[in-house]
C-alpha cells in the first residue's frame, strides 16, 4: 500500500500541474509543512530509535554522510526537492528560453530520483518490524512529494519537452521510491549486514538528508525576503501533526 501511495502521489501531482495553474504560494506552504513534519519526526522519533541499544558508535557518521549526500544531490537537481525552479503554466512561454539553458532535465531527474530512492528504502517489506515509523514517515514524504512532482512537471514543460516525454520522465521519478522499497532490504541481505543494523544505517543517512532539506525549506526566505506569518503557522502545524503522529 505504501508503495502505491508513493507512486500515485507523483503521477497525480504531475497531472494537476499539467491541467491547472498551481499557485506557487500553496506549494511553498506545503513544503514548509513537510519540512517541519520531517524535521520533527527526525528529532523525536528516528534519532532516538536508531541510537538506542549498543554498537551504534558509527551511526553519526552516516547522518553526516546523508547530509553531504543531499548536498551532492542538490548540486545535480538544482534544489528541486525543496521547491526551487517552479514556474507556473502562465509563465511557460516567457521562461522557456532561460530555463532550457539553466538545467538538464536528465541531470535533474537523476538527482531527484536518487533522493526519492533513499526515501523509499525504509518502506521495504523486510523492515516490517518498524511499521509504526513507516506510517509516520509516509505522511511527511507524501506531502513532500506533491510540490516536488509539480515543480518537476512545470520545469519539464517549460523546457519545451513534449507531454509524452515529460510524463515519461515523471514516471521514472514516480518509480524511484517504490524501487527503493522493493530492493532496499535485499541490498542489506546481499551485503551480509544484519537487517536491523542495516535499517539503522539507512535511517541515519535519511536523517542527514532530512536535516539538509528541512532546514533549507524552513529557513529559506520568501520572494520578499520575509519569514511570513502563514509560513510560521504552517510550520507549527507541521510540528504539531508530527508530534501527534508519534503518539498514535
Amino acid at each position: 500500500m505504501s508503495i502505491l501511495i508513493l507512486f500515485f502521489t507523483v503521477i497525480i501531482s504531475a497531472f494537476l500541474v499539467d491541467r491547472f495553474n498551481v499557485n506557487e504560494k500553496i506549494l511553498r506552504l506545503l513544503l514548509a509543512f513537510s519540512g517541519a513534519y520531517l524535521l520533527t519526526v527526525a528529532f523525536t522519533h528516528i534519532i532516538p530509535d536508531i541510537f538506542s541499544g549498543f554498537n551504534n558508535n558509527y551511526l553519526g557518521y552516516y547522518v553526516l554522510g546523508g547530509f553531504f549526500l543531499q548536498l551532492l544531490i542538490e548540486y545535480i537537481s538544482g534544489g528541486a526537492e525543496h521547491g526551487h525552479g517552479h514556474c507556473e503554466k502562465s509563465d511557460h512561454e516567457h521562461q522557456h528560453e532561460e530555463i532550457s539553458f539553466n538545467f538538464s532535465p536528465y541531470a535533474l531527474l537523476i538527482g531527484i530520483s536518487l533522493h526519492a530512492f533513499f526515501e523509499g528504502i525504509p518502506f521495504a517489506s523486510q523492515f516490517h518490524n518498524h511499521a509504526d515509523l513507516q506510517h509516520t514517515l509516509l505522511l511527511g514524504i507524501v506531502i513532500h512529494k506533491v510540490p516536488i512532482a509539480i515543480v518537476l512537471m512545470g520545469l519539464f514543460l517549460s523546457a519545451n519537452l513534449s507531454r509524452v516525454k515529460a510524463y515519461g520522465l515523471i514516471l521514472i521519478f514516480a518509480l524511484a521510491a517504490p524501487l527503493g522499497a522493493l530492493i532496499g532490504g535485499h541490498i542489506g541481505q546481499s551485503l551480509g549486514i544484519d537487517l536491523d543494523y542495516f535499517y539503522k544505517i539507512i535511517m541515519a543517512i535519511l536523517v542527514g538528508i532530512f536535516l539538509h532539506v528541512s532546514t533549507t525549506i524552513l529557513f529559506e526566505s520568501d520572494t520578499s525576503h520575509r519569514f511570513n506569518i502563514y509560513k510560521l503557522l504552517i510550520i507549527l502545524v507541521g510540528v504539531g501533526v508530527a508530534l501527534i503522529s508519534n503518539t498514535l
